[in-house]
């Protein structure tokens, strides 16, 4: 059973990512922690992203700032790497109910308080906090994206621009932790069959997005997908 809902999952994220550029990790992390401890769910949603963020720096390798995406990736690592760590060895019921909280705050800002950003130089000490809380979130939840689209819309200069660079930072940070959680053991080999069939449900899916971009409303499809988050959220709170 478990195996059809991550592909279902994973499929879903890749269609969500190809519609709206992000949120991949959101939607698998919507069901994962359902079959496995939060340290696992977030370590098998970065694994599958590898290829999914490989297939969009592919797309996009025209107009890709490799410096832009490596220098944040320092800071993002290295809190990461101690948020691992931590989420491995906290109480995995209190981690899920924070885990709930996340989501909870995830889905209101979205839904109400998310606003077009304007294309204003961010602040050095702001654009620290983007990437370091960014960096934090993946470690404990495997969800390192909402903060770090605020950074990168401020730093690039386009749309492609935006969209490669900002892939080619979240494959270099996925396939960082994903090799680190290797290690450490958070993932298994039990696991590695999940992550296949993740793999190829999520390229799927971003074909798919690619055949259906013109017929779907990427702000319907966004805010259907935080409603959902929101659901997900309290479920984990209260559970």
């Amino acid at each position: 059973m478990m195996i059809p809902i991550a592909a279902a999952l994973a499929l879903a994220a890749g269609i969500v990512q190809g519609v709206t550029g992000f949120g991949a990790s959101i939607v698998m992390m919507l069901g994962l922690p359902y079959f496995f401890d939060l340290p696992q769910a977030a370590g098998i949603s970065t694994a599958i992203c590898i290829a999914l963020n490989a297939s969009m720096v592919r797309r996009y390798r025209d107009a890709v700032d490799v410096k832009k995406a490596l220098m944040p990736s320092v800071l993002y690592l290295a809190v990461s790497t101690v948020c691992i760590n931590f989420a491995s060895r906290v109480d995995g019921v209190l981690l899920k109910k924070v885990f709930g909280g996340f989501l909870v705050l995830l889905a209101v800002y979205y839904l109400f308080l998310d606003r077009k950003t304007e294309k204003r130089k961010m602040p050095l000490p702001l654009a620290a906090l983007c990437i370091a809380v960014s960096g934090a979130c993946d470690g404990l939840f495997g969800i390192g994206g909402p903060l770090m689209v605020l950074y990168y819309l401020r730093t690039t200069d386009s749309q492609r621009e935006y969209l490669g660079t900002i892939q080619l930072c979240f494959g270099v940070n996925c396939l960082y932790n994903t090799a680190y959680r290797l290690i450490t053991g958070v993932l298994q080999p039990a696991h590695l069959p999940p992550i296949g069939v993740g793999v190829a449900a999520v390229i799927a899916g971003v074909w798919i997005a690619g055949k259906l971009a013109d017929k779907l409303d990427p702000d319907l499809l966004r805010k259907l997908t935080y409603a959902m988050i929101g659901v997900s959220g309290l479920i984990n709170l209260i559970a």
